[in-house]
């Protein structure tokens, strides 16, 4: 999975600075919040190719936390 792509989709959708969306950045540090999120997942989704599954969405907290959900769904 690409990080830069994951920085790209969330920069799009919430309109953060690129050099604030690190591994360890909290979703709601960077204005993603409930409803953005959902957004977020869609386009990655999209982007990827895989499917994430729903239940595991609230527990996305930080951009790692998406990066390994993108691994689980592509295994």
């Amino acid at each position: 999975m690409s990080f830069d792509t994951v920085v790209e989709i969330i920069v799009d959708t919430v309109h953060c600075q690129p050099e604030h969306v690190k591994p360890e950045a909290e979703l709601s540090a960077l204005g993603i919040g409930s409803l953005e999120a959902i957004t977020v997942i869609f386009e990655l989704e999209e982007a990827f190719d895989i499917e994430i599954p729903n239940e595991v969405i609230p527990s996305i907290l930080t951009v790692n936390d998406i990066m390994v959900r993108l691994e689980e769904a592509r295994q």
